[in-house]
C-alpha cells in the first residue's frame, strides 16, 4: 500500500519544525530594522592615576595605608543601542599595597629565623581586561554622562616586594624580593564607576570619569614563618579616568 504523503505533515513534524519558522521569520523581520540603525563603536585611549590598598583578612595582618598607581590602556565601546554599551579593553595596570605584621624572617647576616615585626610594600603589574554595561544619557549641548558596572579579569604579568623587617633584637633590615611565587595569576574583581563625555566633534569625546574596583579574590598565597597562617588579603583600589575616544 502506498502511503499518502500528506502525513508527513502531521502535528509532531509540525511541532519540530515551529522553533525553525519562528526564528526564520524573526531573523526576516529584524534584517531591515537592524540596517536602518547605526550603532557606533568607539574605540580609546585612557589613562588613569589610581590608588591601592590590601584589605587584609589573615590574623595579624594590618593595611599599613595606600599607595599611588596608574593604568594605562585602550577603551571599547561596542553599542546595542543607542545609549547602551559593552564597554570593554586592555589595560596595564600598576597597583600598589602595604601591609604589616609580625613574622619570623631569615636574617641576612645571623642566616636563621628571626622573630620580628614586617612592612611590606607590594608593587603588582596587571594585564587586565574589564567586561561593563555602559549606560548614557542623552546629550546636553556638548556633554553626556554615564554610569558602568561589570567585572574586571587581570592576569598578574609581575609581583615584587619591598621588606623592611624590624628584628626583635638585632638590626632592621630592607629587601627587595621577585614575589610572583607569593601572589594568584588571576585577580577578579567587581568594578562600579561613572563619568562624563565631551563631544568635540561628532565622532571625538573626551572622557572623565571616577571608578572603583573592589577584589572579589584573595592575591597572596604565601603563609606565615611564625604563625603558619595562610596569607589572605584582597587588592582594591579606585581610580581618576581620563581618555579620549574616537
Amino acid at each position: 500500500m502506498l502511503n499518502n504523503p500528506v502525513t508527513a505533515a502531521n502535528p509532531t513534524n509540525m511541532k519540530k519544525c515551529l522553533p525553525l519558522i519562528i526564528f526564520t521569520a524573526l531573523f526576516s523581520l529584524s534584517v531591515p530594522l537592524f540596517s536602518q540603525v547605526k550603532l557606533p563603536f568607539k574605540l580609546g585611549l585612557q589613562l588613569s592615576p589610581n590608588i591601592g590598598w590590601m584589605n587584609p583578612a589573615t590574623k595579624g595582618y594590618s593595611n599599613n595605608g595606600a599607595n599611588l598607581g596608574a593604568t594605562m590602556g585602550l577603551v571599547g565601546d561596542f553599542y546595542f543601542a543607542e545609549n547602551y554599551a559593552f564597554s570593554t579593553g586592555i589595560n596595564f595596570q600598576f597597583l600598589n599595597g602595604k601591609l604589616n605584621y609580625a613574622d619570623s624572617v631569615t636574617g641576612t647576616v645571623s642566616k636563621k629565623l628571626e622573630n620580628g615585626e614586617v612592612f611590606r610594600k607590594y608593587q603588582f603589574l596587571y594585564l587586565e581586561i574589564p567586561l561593563m554595561i555602559k549606560m548614557k544619557t542623552k546629550t546636553f549641548g556638548k556633554v553626556s554622562y554615564y554610569g558602568q558596572i561589570g567585572l574586571g579579569t587581570a592576569f598578574r604579568l609581575k609581583a615584587t616586594v619591598k621588606e623592611h623587617f624590624v628584628p626583635d633584637n638585632g638590626l632592621t633590615e630592607d629587601n627587595s624580593l621577585d614575589f610572583d611565587q607569593g601572589t594568584t595569576l588571576v585577580r577578579e574583581s567587581i568594578k562600579i564607576g561613572g563619568g562624563c563625555e565631551y563631544h568635540l566633534d561628532e565622532s571625538t569625546r573626551i572622557m572623565v570619569g571616577l571608578s572603583y574596583s573592589n577584589s572579589l579574590n584573595n592575591v597572596l598565597t604565601g603563609s606565615n614563618r611564625k604563625s603558619y597562617l595562610n596569607e589572605k588579603s584582597m587588592l582594591n583600589y579606585a581610580e581618576l579616568s581620563i581618555g579620549i575616544l574616537f
